[in-house]
């Protein structure tokens, strides 16, 4: 296993696509099995023996599991296939990747962690001898990403070469023989993965010390007034909410950590209005709030960024189209748009956002990731929330992105927004946010701040054992 570190525009995806055939027009020398290669197509490279494994998911969400498993395996639009054929060659693949699942469930019904298993057990049923995978934890708890390794250790046995982009040093020095680091279109450092270390790595991939992420501390007096109050929340079902209660403060980040189908994500679900309240009661600056729509939550000054970036970048529209369609009225005058007000607002919260585009008027689909990252959370800010609601807002951004995120939250609860923060990785809620409440079977079972703010307590709670 060889990783690839880097970070935003380093130079990984075009890596990325000429290993997998999307991009064929460079110089120098793609080799495999001893042999120069060029793909023409991604369709080419799987030939080839190398499947990819993107980031941003390519799965049918209106097809079955089992149908999705069948398209990559290609062969005639004419061809007859045998239902229950299909079905035990699915059930196989889905085993192997620990998911339990009938064939026939439809990919929407599954979570996001869920549907990126069901993409990595696709690539695995091509029968790869390459296999590049681009962030494949990024949306996965710490149990579906031990049981990702361990289907990851048996692909090693067996043979096949992995090629693994990742920004978790911690999953490079568990699973890397070797690490490669990437720095503006250059190779900057190639290693044995044991060797470096995190510090090493933070240099060779920005060349400087990345910012503390942490501002100073705000005063409890200037949290007096509860911007948030959750009572009795409850949602029937398996998977649901069981009477979980809360309060969120004016000027704090209140993180919420727990694995997959704890209630976290529900929760914040729920609050925004993408699932209905069944049972409770919400205040939201000490007025009742029932959002039956994520638009009437905006309306009423809450603010949501999804955790599936497909859902909060138009990638065919600008960036200051992006930036500013959350509050166009604030733009619009008599039916015109002010185009002058809209670029100089995007401009403002780009630069204090650090976002790297090279022009206002740069389609969304030209940036990295973690910039198409930050430009989402611009049109939540330039929105005005009194509450902003974020969903695992940093999965799969390099270290570097990650300290604008968390600077540029940390600054808006200075000056007074309140943020709800849910998130997969524990070192960002300990580093971010003033307290955490841990969600296991529906319920808040842990509240955690200074000093029990750490990466044991809140795993102990997530795991049950708190």
């Amino acid at each position: 296993m060889h990783a690839i570190a880097g970070g935003n525009g380093a130079g990984k995806s075009t890596l990325i696509k000429i290993v997998s055939g999307a991009y064929s027009d460079y110089e120098g020398e793609l080799v495999l099995d001893g042999s120069a290669v060029r793909f023409s197509s991604p369709a080419a490279a799987r030939r080839a023996g190398i499947a990819t494994i993107y980031q941003e998911l390519s799965l049918c969400p209106n097809l079955s599991l089992a149908d999705n498993l069948e398209l990559s395996r290609g062969g005639s639009a004419f061809a007859r296939i045998a239902h229950e054929r299909v079905r035990a060659r699915a059930f196989e693949v889905l085993a192997r990747v620990g998911l339990t699942w009938d064939p026939d469930t439809l990919v929407e019904e599954l979570s996001l962690s869920e549907r990126q298993l069901l993409e990595i057990g696709r690539a695995v049923s091509e029968g790869a001898r390459v296999l590049v995978m681009d962030e494949p934890t990024s949306a996965l708890s710490e149990p579906e990403v031990e049981r990702l390794f361990a289907v990851m250790r048996e692909l090693l046995r067996d043979g096949v070469s992995i090629l693994y982009i990742s920004h978790r040093h911690d999953e490079i020095e568990r699973m890397a023989q070797h690490i490669s680091v990437l720095r503006d279109g250059r190779l900057v450092l190639s290693a044995p993965a044991r060797e470096v270390s995190r510090d090493e790595l933070v240099r060779a991939m920005l060349g400087d010390a990345v910012e503390a992420a942490s501002a100073p501390s705000v005063g409890e007096s200037s949290r007096v007034a509860t911007a948030i109050r959750v009572r009795g929340l409850t949602t029937r079902g398996p998977g649901g909410l069981r009477c979980v209660g809360f309060e969120a403060r004016v000027g704090e980040v209140l993180g919420f950590a727990g694995l997959g189908g704890s209630g976290a994500a529900l929760t914040l679900s729920i609050l925004v209005g993408e699932a209905l309240l069944q049972g409770g009661d919400l205040e939201l600056f000490g007025q009742a709030y029932r959002p039956e729509s994520p638009g009437a939550a905006l309306g009423a000054g809450v603010a949501f960024l999804p955790s599936d970036r497909a859902r909060s970048v138009f990638y065919d529209l600008s960036v200051t189209w992006n930036a500013t369609l959350s509050s166009l009225p604030r733009y619009t005058k008599a039916g015109f748009v002010s185009r002058r007000r809209e670029l100089a607002d995007t401009l403002r919260e780009g630069r204090a956002a650090r976002l790297k585009a090279s022009s206002p008027s740069l389609e969304a689909a030209a940036l990295s990731g973690g910039n198409q990252q930050k430009l989402a959370l611009m049109r939540c800010l330039l929105a005005e929330p009194r509450l902003l609601l974020l969903d695992d807002p940093t999965r799969g951004v390099d270290a570097a992105a990650k300290s604008d995120i968390a600077r540029l939250l940390r600054q808006r609860a200075e000056g007074g927004l309140c943020v709800l923060v849910f998130s997969s990785e524990l070192e960002e809620l300990i580093r971010l946010c003033d307290r955490v409440l841990v969600f296991f079977g529906g319920r808040v079972v842990s509240e955690l701040s200074s000093p029990e703010l750490d990466r044991e307590h809140i795993l102990k709670s997530m795991m049950g054992s708190a």
